[in-house]
């Protein structure tokens, strides 16, 4: 089953757009200095601050979510650009609602790789919380999954409700079939061989 990411909230896309324009307002030296025909050293500083803010708009761009797919045994983060972030549901501890982060860039950040800038990417240390994984568009949709042996994901899915009944369901029905598939092969193992 399909679901589609949160729109940007509010502070997402007031970050994005900040930081689009600065890189943009970055650029205007350049254009007006090739307008004008004029050519001088100065013209390299407003370049080598707009290139990395170009390239940070890029790959946060290349990273946002399109869509979260739960499959017959795992959970499919399909992503832009990157590769899809697969997390077996062997690996999943627990799922619940993340409203407790709502507050999540402004209140308890320590550390951020993009805080806003088209969604809530990468690595994140929250005080009151530890680390985390965020993949999710919107701070009022969140849930949280936790993982065995590695830091929880945080994504954002359009129906929050809805994604944790659907994901709980698949893991249960998975966690099922692979008792009875050990089930079989223990019972396989036990017949004597022809």
């Amino acid at each position: 089953m399909k679901f589609e990411p949160a729109p940007l909230d509010s502070y997402a896309q007031r970050i994005t757009m900040g930081v689009a324009y600065l890189g943009g307002l970055l650029t205007l030296p350049l254009f007006f200095a090739y307008l004008s025909n004029t050519r001088w050293a100065g013209l390299l500083i407003p370049i080598a601050l707009a290139v990395p803010i170009a390239l940070f708009l890029l790959l946060t761009y290349a990273a946002q979510p399109t869509a979260y797919i739960i499959e017959e045994d795992q959970l499919v983060v399909k992503r832009r650009w990157l590769r899809a972030l697969k997390v077996p549901f062997s690996t999943i501890m627990g799922v619940s609602p993340g409203s407790s982060l709502a507050d999540v860039p402004r209140v308890g950040l320590r550390f951020a790789f993009n805080p806003g800038v088209f969604g809530y990417q990468g690595p994140f240390h929250l005080a009151p919380y530890g680390e985390a994984f965020f993949l999710a568009t919107n701070r009022e949709r969140l849930v949280a999954i936790a993982r065995q042996a590695a830091v929880p994901l945080i994504i954002s899915p359009i129906r929050p409700r809805a994604f944790i009944e659907k994901l709980e369901e698949q893991r249960g029905q998975s966690a099922l079939k692979a008792m009875a598939q050990r089930e079989a092969a223990a019972e396989q193992s036990l017949q004597p061989g022809e």
